[in-house]
């Protein structure tokens, strides 16, 4: 193989993040690492300096660092910071950053090479907090969740898998195999995957394409995400839409010369080797950690530069990946002890990747190395001084004590007294079975130390039971170091430390989550009862679907469109996710968008600065500014523009905005609820709507039902627009009549047709609307107060009286919802009296007539 074409296939294949920048910071050249690892595509990256990608709060630090580097101030410099993806995902990376110069002497660009810390960066945080966040991340999590057991067979799925499989997670939990949903071409890779994956964890890909089967027949293809749950023998499955395609091959020359600049510049050491392990090439910084020039290193065998020990490892991991023995394509990261050319033991940390042909055969190697002395010598040190110091031991507060290969205690600190009221005396030389481990702890004690003693780590820490003698048996956290002599574990240090509060703690944490799981449920059927729901008027099915949906999106950081016709309430549902979501103390920024003109609607979202334009006599904030941190509403949203919506999307997407007359661009964080009355779909179909910026709006899309459709929900709603009213005079009556009437009618204009009815009802004393049934356009209310007969035997005061009295007092109890303590307050009367009255008079509720 070319070495120039060597170059192109190291810098494509390598594990490493390569990437080279101009001396403003945008990005020149970069490898299919980096692009895979922030997300973003050529067309791009073309467009963008790291300054982009740089997560907010290091934004200062890294921003002078490399300035320094361009101005000469510094020759280099390596930090360990966070970096945000395409999507918004973190991802921690160690940088080191040199400069390339010209041949006038000059600073030409800079080239940065990178390992990703993410895993390690993310352990102690993914620990700390999984008990917390597992439920919410396994619903909220945007990529389709399944957990498979041993067998394969599906124990749980989330939300998202439901939605596009089609089938629910009764359906398939615990009865169907995901093998039953996959493509039956797929299905071998699948399976022997999953089987490998538990007999060699570090040989099968993490992630790979494959098919999918939907409810419906129809294919789909995905690409799937497996991990292990730790000790429990699943698997947890997380599956992307869409696979895409792997990009066609690169260019030529130009590139490679690239790929060539980059590896001289690079701080590690880059090298690549035939499949004999002999080297053909290494970039110049092999110098600095070997002592050897590059062309020194070539002529050098590895056996004389690597340990007996490192050299044997690294010829039996090229023959296991050679015969498959593991994923030719993982990146494995090893440490090797090598020898520098001054005569003196060196570490490195190496990763190494095979380099395949186009037939997709191993042809080399590729890999990057960097020096690890300092760090091996400190953890040397450390073992030296745990034995130097052993008799230190008497004065720690956590119980320290030795293993011997049979697991017996060879010794034990003083301090164990305190724990479990045994004396060391007694402990010292007995197996870990007659003092020392709980009986239910003790078969998997066994195993784990057994293996520890085998050599396979080099640290290992337990969760335990230790056994006490007049108290409640405890748990601890044993760390268990090996003492090495002839190569062989000859001793086992171990710290115990008391966790047993932690673990109460732990399960005090199930027991809420419990608690909560059940309150939820508990608050659901509460809901379910209740004839509103914040502002939200009904208790209809249809209405209860909604609300479940609402509590749903505010619970999620994802943007919503709310649809539905005119007058159906689309705002009071904006307002009800905003105030049920984390950010309900923040700002909620309602926006009419079909009422902006497009002369100015620009100014209106971004803001301007004063001198902008004729009339920008000051600065103003825009839309964006003032929900940062909030909620914003964009009632009317298919009334934007097509070239707003362009601008609109990279504010969303992160690329931030920039306000009129202003150079400045400025980021706000805020999460879009959507409302419309329009078909989206239609508008995208018709080119009215941007396709991208759709599918970045429309993640959660709601629909409220029109009033027609729930007119179980109408009494309701006349009920609570009366008591809005609030007017000093008696609320007039509605007929069983009229109410029937208002049941019946099909409501175009909604609930806000419905509010404008009954205005006008209690404004004008009639019911009147266009279309009612029954056929007539206009109702009178009933007989109004004081309407009395002037003639007739009948008619005598007594009568006239009791009847005017009656009228009163049911006019009283319709206004106040019949609360009698309140009417007799009003009446000024005896409640006694009141309620002797109804019954002499034989009032009773207008639904009872």
């Amino acid at each position: 193989m070319k070495e120039s074409t060597l170059f192109k296939s190291v810098f494509n294949a390598t594990p490493i993040i390569i990437g080279i920048l101009s001396c403003d910071g945008t990005f020149i050249h970069y490898n299919e690492s980096f692009k895979k690892v922030s997300g973003y595509g050529d067309d791009e990256l073309k467009n963008m300096s790291i300054r982009d990608i740089i997560a907010p709060d290091d934004y200062e630090e890294v921003t002078k660092n490399f300035t320094s580097l361009v101005r000469g101030e510094l020759d280099s410099f390596r930090v360990t910071r966070k970096f945000i993806c395409k999507h918004g995902a973190v991802f921690w990376a160690d940088v080191s950053s040199s400069t390339i110069c010209g041949h006038d002497g000059q600073v030409a660009a800079v080239t940065c090479t990178a390992f990703d810390m993410t895993s390690q960066n993310n352990m102690e945080v993914a620990l700390r907090d999984r008990n917390e966040n597992m439920e919410k991340l396994f619903e909220k999590k945007g990529d389709a969740v399944v957990v498979l057991d041993e067998e394969m067979r599906i124990i749980r799925v989330n939300r998202i898998f439901e939605e596009i499989s089609g089938y629910s997670g009764a359906e398939v939990g615990r009865t169907r195999c995901l093998s039953e949903l996959i493509h039956k071409e797929d299905v071998g890779k699948l399976m022997r995957y999953h089987r490998q994956r538990r007999e060699h964890p570090g040989g099968v890909p993490e992630a790979y394409g494959c098919r999918m089967i939907d409810s419906t027949g129809a294919v789909h293809e995905h690409r799937v995400k497996v991990s292990m749950i730790p000790g429990t023998g699943r698997s947890l499955v997380a599956i992307k839409d869409c696979m895409p395609k792997e990009s066609a091959g690169r260019g030529g020359g130009k590139k490679d010369e690239t790929f060539r600049l980059i590896a001289e510049n690079s701080t590690d050491v880059v090298f690549i080797t035939d499949l004999d392990l002999a080297v053909t090439y290494v970039s110049p910084s092999v110098r600095r950690v070997t002592g050897y020039s590059q062309e020194e290193f070539k002529l050098l065998k590895l056996q004389e530069f690597f340990s007996e020990d490192s050299y044997g490892r690294a010829k039996q991991m090229l023959k296991e990946g050679l015969l498959g023995g593991y994923n030719a394509q993982v990146p494995l990261t090893t440490e090797y002890k090598c020898l520098h050319k001054d005569g003196t033991s060196r570490w490195i940390e190496t990763i190494t990747k095979l380099i395949l042909s186009e037939y997709g055969h191993p042809v080399g190697i590729t890999g990057a190395s960097r020096d690890i002395t300092e760090r091996k010598r400190a953890e040397e040190a450390l073992r030296r001084s745990e034995i130097k110091y052993r008799m230190l031991t008497e004065e720690i507060k956590d119980v320290v004590f030795g293993l011997t290969p049979d697991l017996c205690i060879d010794y034990i600190s003083p301090v164990v007294a305190e724990f479990s009221g045994y004396l060391p005396e007694e402990m010292n030389h007995t197996h870990i079975s007659t003092y020392l481990m709980n009986p239910q702890e003790l078969d998997t004690a066994t195993v784990l130390l057994e293996q520890a003693f085998s050599g396979n780590a080099t640290s290992t820490t337990y969760d335990f039971r230790f056994r006490a003698k007049d108290r409640p048996d405890f748990y601890v956290e044993v760390s268990c170091n090996p003492i090495y002599e002839g190569g062989k574990v000859i001793l086992l240090q171990c710290v115990a430390r008391d966790v047993t509060q932690r673990k109460q703690a732990e399960v005090a944490l199930k027991e809420r989550e419990q608690q909560l799981s059940v309150e939820n449920i508990y608050l659901k059927r509460s809901i379910q009862k209740s004839e509103r729901f914040g502002n939200i008027i009904g208790k209809s099915e249809a209405m209860q679907r909604v609300y479940e949906l609402i509590i749903q999106a505010a619970s999620s950081p994802a943007n919503v469109v709310i649809s539905g016709e005119s007058g159906t309430g689309k705002e009071l549902a904006a307002r009800a996710i905003h105030d049920m979501s984390p950010r309900a103390d923040k700002p909620f920024v309602p926006v009419n968008c079909g009422a902006i003109p497009d002369t100015i609607i620009e100014s209106e979202f971004f803001g301007y600065k004063k001198g902008a334009f004729t009339g920008a006599v000051c600065d103003k904030a825009g839309f964006l500014d003032l929900a940062d941190g909030g909620t914003l509403f964009l009632d009317e949203v298919g009334e934007i523009g097509l070239n707003m919506q362009v601008k609109l999307l990279r504010a969303l997407e992160g690329g931030g905005y920039t306000p009129i007359g202003s150079n400045q661009v400025k980021h706000s964080v805020f999460s879009i609820v959507a409302a419309t009355n329009r078909d989206l779909t239609d508008l995208v179909r018709t080119r009215n709507m941007r396709e991208d910026f759709f599918f970045r709006i429309h993640v959660i899309p709601i629909r409220l039902p029109p009033l027609r459709q729930r007119a179980e929900d109408i009494p309701l709603l006349i009920d609570h627009f009366f008591m809005k009213a609030g007017t000093d005079k008696p609320l007039p009556r509605i007929s069983s009549k009229i109410r029937r009437a208002f049941m019946g009618y099909s409501w175009p204009g909604n609930v806000r047709e419905l509010q404008n009815v009954l205005n006008r009802f209690l404004a004008l004393n009639k019911v009147d609307f266009t279309g009612l049934p029954g056929g007539e356009a206009s109702m009178p209310p009933g007989r109004a107060l004081g309407n009395v007969s002037a003639g007739g035997d009948s008619c005598t005061l007594a009568s006239q009286v009791e009847r005017f009295e009656k009228e009163i007092i049911q006019s009283h109890l319709n206004r106040y919802q019949w609360n009698r303590s309140r009417v007799a307050q009003v009446l000024k009367i005896d409640r006694k009296t009141l309620a002797s009255k109804i019954k002499k008079f034989k009032i009773a509720p207008v639904d009872e007539e």
